[in-house]
């Protein structure tokens, strides 16, 4: 069977889990080294269209999610079910199906922070970076101890916006750097904006060239933080890579 996937995520700290983001409303979590589908979030409380991004938190304790449906959900990998079949997974040698789990309730869901497709969305520290059709990624922070007309938290407070031009169609996906010091996002007249988050938010650097003409769908860093490549609409992909300048100290020494 196919479902479709739209985004896919390794779990850090235990590579063999790969969430994937399923057009058919649900996200999936699978044991990558024994090739089972362990869990499956959705159903009642869970999305109400496709879902089109998903993301782990760094501790591995939650996974976020948003799609059509304009909003974002958070799940829990706490519970002892979950941590029982995770380790099942590993273990099980049954000739009978494995026992899916099946997780029908987010601790976390809000529809106000949008109000158009959220095609991507990432965890940043404890806070939340989520973007729709609107030119502007919004930085948010869920507040799961506060009920509003359900039992699941809806509340949230948003902290800054990320504002951007000429990018007003989805899927546009956004990238975090590893280290966390800076966000990239491209528009759809090939222009990828990069801002510095090291210290207080400021002004995005923009990055061109004169033959990327098309939408970038996507941005990506490497994991020492140093390149970053984009690709467009044009089938092309780009790449940039970080001056690395030597610290004061540094630069100041007599050379001997």
């Amino acid at each position: 069977k196919q479902w479709y996937q739209r985004r896919v995520a390794i779990m850090a700290g235990d590579n063999n889990l790969l969430l994937s983001a399923s057009k058919d409303n649900s996200l999936r979590l699978w044991n990558l080294k024994t090739r089972r589908c362990i869990l499956i979030f959705g159903g009642l409380e869970g999305h109400r269209d496709e879902v089109l991004s998903c993301d782990f938190d760094l501790k591995a304790r939650y996974v976020l999610s948003c799609g059509m449906d304009h909003s974002v959900k958070m799940w829990s990998l706490e519970s002892d079910d979950v941590k029982d079949i995770i380790d099942l997974s590993y273990t099980y040698s049954d000739l009978k199906p494995f026992p899916v789990l099946n997780k029908h309730f987010p601790v976390f869901g809000t529809r106000n922070i949008h109000r158009n497709y959220v095609d991507c969305v990432r965890w940043f520290g404890n806070y939340v970076l989520s973007k729709s059709c609107e030119n502007k990624i919004v930085c948010w922070k869920p507040n799961l101890s506060i009920k509003k007309s359900s039992d699941i938290p809806d509340q949230s407070e948003v902290l800054h916006s990320f504002d951007y031009g000429n990018c007003d169609i989805w899927y546009m996906r956004f990238a975090v750097s590893p280290n966390f010091d800076a966000i990239a996002a491209g528009n759809q007249i090939g222009k990828v904006f990069l801002w510095d988050i090291s210290e207080e938010p400021s002004k995005p650097a923009i990055l061109s060239h004169q033959k990327c003409l098309t939408a970038i769908r996507q941005v990506c860093f490497s994991p020492d933080s140093t390149i970053m490549v984009a690709v467009s609409d044009d089938s092309a992909v780009w790449r940039w890579d970080k001056e690395l300048r030597p610290s004061p100290a540094l630069a100041n020494r007599d050379t001997l």
